[in-house]
């Protein structure tokens, strides 16, 4: 929503509008009252301060709507970051939260206000979310309620294979893959309609049924879905985060060990969409049908990991040197990292063994988040 005060002017707040709609084009407005915006549902805001004199605007429309995180993006011009401050002072009294973004001379306008956008869908992923648990009901799942409000429904591993045989084998993933094996995975998984995020304990999967979700999940999260291994909910909450932040669901991934200049990460598996190549191996620690030997894109990558309590989020900011299938002991998709910093602190300070690669350096995004949902923020 865009907000302005009258008193500047009607050609400057519609030439204001124009180009923060060029940057935000789902962006509705321009509004000079809280009264004036339409009732909307919202997890979280992302109020446009087009002008000084909108703080109070920003403030009752973010109560009418019942939010408890606000983003703002503000301009230099015409007071209008310095209303985004206004507005944050008003409801940090009442308990909001508000992360105030601005644009400064010299700045990309359009980079800032796509962070803007980024931090507060990532925010909104992760407020009351819906998510399915696939295995059993975890102390885990009962934090993540707790953390984040919204509901863990729980679906048993038999209850699940019940579905994947009603699935017929996908197309797609057969034409992407070649193999008919997990082909009904995946076709479950589009089934399995509703939800923010999955999460399947892929490991008494494996054992019991003979095969991995591992190319059902590196499909599924190419394709817009969110779904997590070894039903691990801490690892999707922060592929929610990478979600919202960038649309690419992030790369879970183990810490196979760190030194100074130097970390390695692997897994199973990983989005296609994140994959510059890739090819198929059988399982690592289970030799069954399949894993998935990726290269990740090389750059620059922002790794998260949350707690056990999600109280702490782990960020580090990482340079792939090498990606794919580099040796032979550890998961098939690895990744050799610079890390930008001392890498021996990851294996001091990690809250967690999974981290979320996230692609680009984020550092700025997650601190945003990290604060809008209440969660401390480690860097390492």
């Amino acid at each position: 929503m865009a907000f302005y005060s009258p008193v500047h002017g009607e050609e400057y707040v519609e030439r204001r509008f124009r180009d923060a709609a060029r940057h935000l084009p789902e962006v509705l407005g321009p509004f000079k009252s809280a009264d004036e915006a339409p009732e909307v549902r919202a997890k979280a805001l992302l109020a446009v301060t087009l002008t000084g004199g909108t703080g109070v605007a920003v403030a009752e429309y973010a109560r009418r709507l019942g939010v408890r995180s606000v983003v703002t993006l503000g301009f230099p011009e015409h007071n209008s970051a310095a209303s985004s401050l206004s507005a944050r002072s008003y409801l940090e009294a009442e308990g909001v939260r508000v992360w105030p973004v601005h644009c400064a001379p010299g700045e990309d306008c359009g980079e800032v206000a796509a962070r803007a956008r980024g931090i507060a869908r990532a925010v909104a992923l992760l407020t009351e979310p819906r998510v399915l648990l696939i295995g059993r009901r975890t102390a885990q799942a009962d934090r993540f309620s707790a953390k984040f409000g919204g509901v863990v429904d729980v679906m048993d591993l038999d209850k699940f294979a019940e579905v994947v045989e009603g699935s017929e084998p996908d197309p797609e993933f057969i034409s992407v893959f070649g193999v008919e094996e997990a082909a009904k995975i995946y076709a479950a998984f589009k089934s399995l309609g509703g939800y923010d995020g999955k999460a399947i304990a892929c490991f008494p999967y494996i054992l019991k049924y003979g095969v991995t979700p591992c190319l059902a999940l590196a499909l599924a999260n190419a394709k817009g879905d969110v779904v997590a291994c070894e039903g691990d909910l801490q690892a999707l909450a922060g592929m929610l985060v990478s979600k919202g932040l960038t649309g690419y669901s992030g790369w879970i991934a183990n810490a196979v060990y760190a030194k100074g200049a130097e970390a390695f990460f692997a897994h199973c598996t990983a989005a296609l969409n994140m994959a510059k190549s890739w090819r198929l191996m059988p399982h690592f620690e289970t030799g069954r049908p399949y894993g998935l030997a990726a290269s990740l894109a090389e750059g620059r990558y922002t790794a998260v990991s949350f707690g056990p309590a999600f109280d702490k989020l782990a960020v580090g900011v990482f340079d792939a040197v090498e990606s794919g299938n580099l040796v032979d002991w550890a998961c098939r998709t690895q990744l050799r990292a610079k890390p930008l910093f001392d890498g021996r602190r990851l294996f001091e300070a990690a809250p967690a063994n999974h981290h979320v690669f996230i692609p680009g350096d984020r550092r700025e995004e997650v601190r945003a988040v990290a604060y809008l949902l209440g969660v401390g923020l480690l860097e390492y």
